[in-house]
């Protein structure tokens, strides 16, 4: 891996930081939220923050060598060291997959250092959001419209010509799936996609612009559907398919399979 922004042990370490601190955020930030609906900005960092990390079973507060990603769930063979209850596997293969996230950018990306940032942005952002909706059933407002925001940023420093078809893309992804929700409200009498799922559409488009936006859902409603049909789930978080379409049309530009 040559010619790289970053040298790759230091992209494995900020992708294994990054996706431990997702799996801290998706953990804490619902559950801060229903204690008290709407907290100040400082109150609920105060409740991300607080209580320090600590053992779910037995509530000892870990040590630093505790939270290593990776490394320490290994060298504790999975349990707690202190009640050796078993610690599930949900955060190390979060943050696994946070590693080959930040190797693949640097792949994707090389030299590229703004360019190495953006993804950055945007595949943890969109791993931070498809972790809270497969856990809590919610994409906030707090990371979705930021996401959509930086997605035109970007474009307008590094392809302002097409800066116009990226706001239609963001417009377009939005009104699809508000309008297909507004007609299962009329034909079903309840809501079948969340508003969340509207606004992370709008922000892919936003980054990967207008003709994404088919790929986009053909790749989310398939692998929606597969997961469906195997798990047998009722309940369906959208949003991790979302994420894992625009993640792949951000990764691999130019593969086509429409």
């Amino acid at each position: 891996m040559s010619d790289l922004a970053l040298p790759w042990p230091a992209l494995l370490a900020i992708g294994l930081a990054l996706a431990s601190f997702v799996g801290v955020l998706a953990a804490r930030w619902p559950a801060a939220l229903a204690d008290s609906p709407a907290p100040t900005a400082t109150d609920l960092l105060a409740r991300l923050c607080r209580p320090p990390s600590h053992c779910p079973h037995c509530h000892t507060r870990l040590r630093i060598y505790e939270l290593i990603p990776v490394l320490s769930w290994l060298a504790q063979r999975g349990r707690c060291r202190h009640c050796q209850a078993p610690l599930g596997m949900g955060d190390t293969m979060l943050e696994l997959t946070g590693a080959a996230l930040a190797l693949l950018l640097g792949w994707r990306h090389g030299a590229d250092g703004l360019g190495l940032a953006a993804g950055l942005l945007f595949a943890f952002t969109l791993l931070a959001l498809a972790w809270l909706d497969a856990r809590s059933l919610w994409l906030p407002d707090a990371l979705t419209l930021p996401l959509l925001w930086a997605g035109l940023l970007y474009t307008s420093l590094r392809a302002p010509a097409a800066l116009s078809e990226h706001v239609w893309a963001a417009a377009l992804g939005y009104g699809l799936l508000a309008g297909l929700n507004a007609i299962h409200l009329v034909l079903r009498r309840r809501h079948g996609l969340g508003g969340g799922d509207a606004k992370l559409l709008a922000a892919l488009g936003a980054w990967l612009g207008l003709w994404a936006l088919p790929q986009i859902l053909t790749l989310a409603a398939l692998g929606g559907l597969i997961w469906a049909l195997f798990t047998r789930q009722r309940a369906l978080a959208f949003g991790p398919w979302l994420a894992a379409a625009g993640l792949a049309g951000w990764l691999w530009p130019g593969v086509t399979l429409l």
